[in-house]
């Protein structure tokens, strides 16, 4: 007789036992875009338990090993994942779209013992394990999903201070760092997230986020499952896909959560205007309308993408904020009335945020003990069992992001507003808080009035600072044009004037084709800030 199967104790996997136990059979937990194949409850958890086994290879616990592993967004994935935490180990998730030299720096910061890959990935992981000297590990698809039926597996106690999981940060103000989260972290974030969106079983979503940042591993694939939902996985976001699966909904299995960052929504409001048939659009509309919630996240949404998609779908979307430091820490409602444009709403329910330090527009201290009417503005700062251990051997870069009383500092610039208390994002205070003349300025503020002013004819957009003696800094505006359109400095500037004031206004332009952007759509502002020396 064989020996039944385990799992630890964890609350995820605990979540996914019991529907694996109560719900219906045939009731999927992930479907497979890619494959084309779908995966129960019963199936994912008992073929979470068996590659346990195959991880630990005669071993008890991995003691908190690092797992690095690459393979495209899907059941896999899942599976990959799951493993890794059920075997004790620290999965550290590798990006598909990395180069060969960025998958190293991964693997060889988190100090990975093995790698798992599938074998799409073969030549370039294996000379990544090659030059790390780590071992590595390939299973087909064929392997993951081939898993005979055995009893469910049994639960074991496993403390869930142990660290989980390692999110590199996204290395737009510096070399990437990686950020240990626990899994009471990751169920605090997970739990959170599934109360106030109000998860329930009978969701699905269609996932086409990357999968080694928060949004697409907590938002938008743990929520799903903690919630006993469907978790429709795309290998890679594409526009007409996605546009062609939401109608097909109508007549079939709906799609009733979406999650994305701004640079997707645009895009796919472009392809519905450039690409589908009034028929199409038609169709694409009514099905949107029927969505139960649609989130945007990981960059500022720009107040015309927001519009334009609300005429579209009769959605407005969710906008949220987070890092991959605490996950989630602000929220807009989810009654879609309460729902302010231009903030993120107010904290999750386990997770404190303050306000700190001084103005944008200048100086004054502040605190949490001001009243309703006031406007707090200053450097943003989290606390709760969300926030992440530390970051992988950086013990002097951890301890330099925390106060003294236990509060992370999030590194942005926020504003809490009057009596609601809603929370705004005015930026990074290291690339988007520029200081000109003596004056603050938010380039996301900027970065909102200019893609507002349709006479600009900007498709895109990033504000930076630029070093000079007389100002301190230039503030510049690096823009993608629509089509046939065309911008002079001159003529941005006289169209800004009423609308900015004079300092706020750019007095450095740039036109390029596009905007360097990393996995997840934020803009690298560094690499924008030296095709504006020679305007200096």
């Amino acid at each position: 007789m064989s020996k039944q199967l385990a799992l630890p104790k964890l609350p995820l996997f605990q979540q996914a036992l019991s529907q694996a136990q109560n719900a219906e059979l045939n009731k999927p937990a992930v479907v497979d875009v890619r494959t084309g194949k779908s995966f129960t409850y019963r199936q994912l958890v008992t073929a979470v338990a068996s590659f346990r086994e195959k991880i630990l290879n005669g071993r008890s616990d991995l003691e908190e090993a690092r797992v690095a592993f690459l393979c495209p967004s899907g059941y896999q994935y899942v599976v990959f994942q799951w493993a890794i935490w059920a075997a004790g180990g620290i999965a550290v998730p590798l990006c598909t779209a990395h180069p060969e030299h960025e998958l190293l720096y991964s693997v060889t910061d988190s100090e990975s013992s093995l790698i798992l890959a599938h074998p799409s990935f073969h030549d370039i992981i294996s000379k990544v394990a090659q030059s790390a000297n780590i071992e590595l590990k390939v299973f087909s698809d064929e392997e993951m999903s081939d898993v005979s039926e055995q009893m469910l597996p049994k639960l074991f106690d496993m403390d869930l201070s142990r660290r989980a999981l390692i999110i590199f940060t996204s290395g737009t103000t510096g070399k990437p760092k990686g950020v240990v989260s626990t899994h009471e972290a990751i169920s605090v974030q997970t739990s959170d997230l599934v109360t106030a969106w109000q998860w329930k079983s009978s969701d699905r979503i269609l996932h086409v986020l990357p999968l080694h940042h928060v949004h697409g591993v907590i938002n938008a694939l743990q929520c799903p499952l903690y919630a006993g939902a469907t978790v429709e996985m795309m290998e890679k976001f594409d526009n007409d896909g996605v546009w062609r699966r939401w109608i097909a909904g109508a007549n079939g299995e709906k799609i009733t959560i979406f999650m994305a960052v701004p640079t997707i929504y645009a895009k796919l409001i472009k392809h519905y205007n450039s690409a589908l048939s009034e028929e199409d659009q038609a169709a694409a509309t009514s099905a949107c309308a029927q969505f139960r919630l649609m989130v945007s996240g990981s960059a500022s949404l720009p107040t015309p993408v927001r519009a334009k998609w609300k005429t579209i779908t009769k959605q407005v979307l969710l906008e949220r904020y987070g890092t991959s430091e605490f996950g989630m820490a602000l929220s807009q409602p989810y009654e879609v009335s309460e729902r302010v444009e231009g903030t993120v709403g107010l904290p999750l329910p386990s997770v404190q945020v303050r306000i700190m330090a001084e103005s944008i527009e200048g100086s004054g201290n502040y605190d949490m003990n001001v009243t309703d009417e006031c406007e707090v503005s200053g450097s943003l700062q989290v606390k709760g069992p969300n926030v992440f251990k530390e970051y992988y051997n950086r013990p002097e870069a951890t301890a330099k992001e925390f106060t003294e009383d236990g509060w992370y500092k999030s590194g942005d610039i926020g504003i809490r507003h009057g009596a609601k208390g809603y929370f705004s994002i005015m930026g990074r205070s290291s690339v988007d808080i520029i200081k000109t003349g003596g004056y603050k300025v938010s380039a996301l503020e900027i970065e909102r009035e200019m893609l507002s002013e349709e006479s600009l004819g900007i498709f895109d957009v990033a504000v930076v600072g630029v070093e000079d003696e007389e100002w301190g800094q230039k503030v510049g505006a690096a823009v993608v044009l629509n089509a046939g359109q065309n911008l002079d400095l001159k003529t941005m500037r006289n169209i800004l004037k009423p609308k900015l004031a004079f300092y706020k206004v750019p007095t450095l332009l740039k036109v390029v084709d596009e905007l360097p952007k990393n996995a997840m759509g934020k803009v690298t502002k560094k690499a924008l800030i030296p095709l504006f020396t020679e305007e200096k």
